[in-house]
């Protein structure tokens, strides 16, 4: 985790599944430019590749979103002042349970995770996990991601070059966390992926992609539609899933920035 100023609000980044927190550098970086001071936060047994053993995997298969949840917490009570929270995929739905617990200063939403009770399921997002839903118990069981996959539902309107990065980079993620998401719907409030929302009491920007087919638009539309006037949306024409880089960024970079300037 970057070391953090204590003498204003602190930018606190949260990757998503298949990831670790160099996948965010290119936001990090882009909030370094404009003087924020930033956190980039890797959660618990997300090592590449290379480096996780027999062990670590089955830890990390294992390893809930209450896991991810409390180890954010935990680095957000260190700082000196509420931060400004930013997450993707299911680092958005991360800070958002995460703000449901602690203050925060600003929450910002890059194509998020559905939280519980909204629809995350879809033919598109069934395709997009692939053989992953084949590995039985899912909830004891690591996943990963696939190059067509990616090129599939993660990183479809990117370029061939991003779409390999991607998944050059791309680690294991838990069975177990990618099953509580999954069960969301059916749980709802009983769901760990529950956010209770009247506990955020921050600004809200919430950003996706129309060519999204892993956390598609409509997700992103009904969380806005939860947090009501808190939460504002922004809509990338054609942007898929990848808003954290890629030839999509310069917009999304432009757009943060003009909310944060409000």
């Amino acid at each position: 985790m970057t070391t953090c100023s204590e003498n204003q609000p602190s930018v606190v980044l949260v990757h998503g599944m298949w990831s670790d927190q160099d996948t965010l550098e290119t936001v990090e970086e882009a909030f370094k430019e404009e003087g924020y001071a930033t956190c980039a936060i890797n959660l618990p047994y997300h090592y590449s590749k290379a480096e996780h053993t027999e062990s670590s995997k089955a830890r990390l298969a294992q390893t809930r979103l209450q896991d991810y949840v409390a180890y954010i917490v935990e680095q957000v009570k260190q700082l000196q002042q509420p931060p400004i929270l930013v997450g993707h995929s299911m680092g958005g739905l991360l800070v958002q349970l995460v703000a449901a617990q602690v203050p925060c200063h600003r929450l910002i939403l890059l194509s998020s995770a559905a939280p519980a009770g909204i629809n995350g399921v879809s033919v598109s997002v069934l395709r997009t996990l692939g053989s992953n839903l084949l590995r039985v118990p899912l909830w004891r069981r690591i996943t990963e991601v696939n190059l067509p996959n990616i090129r599939y539902g993660i990183a479809n309107s990117q370029s061939p070059e991003c779409q390999q990065e991607i998944f050059a980079r791309s680690t294991y993620e838990s069975g177990m966390a990618t099953f509580q998401i999954s069960m969301g719907l059916l749980l709802r409030r009983y769901s760990a992926a529950h956010v209770n929302v009247d506990n955020i009491q921050c600004p809200i920007l919430v950003i996706g992609g129309t060519a999204d087919r892993i956390t598609p638009i409509s997700i992103q539309r009904k969380i806005v539609q939860r947090f009501g006037n808190m939460a504002q949306l922004k809509e990338i024409e054609n942007c898929c899933h990848w808003t954290i880089g890629g030839q999509y960024f310069p917009k999304i970079r432009s757009t943060l920035f003009k909310w944060l300037a409000q």
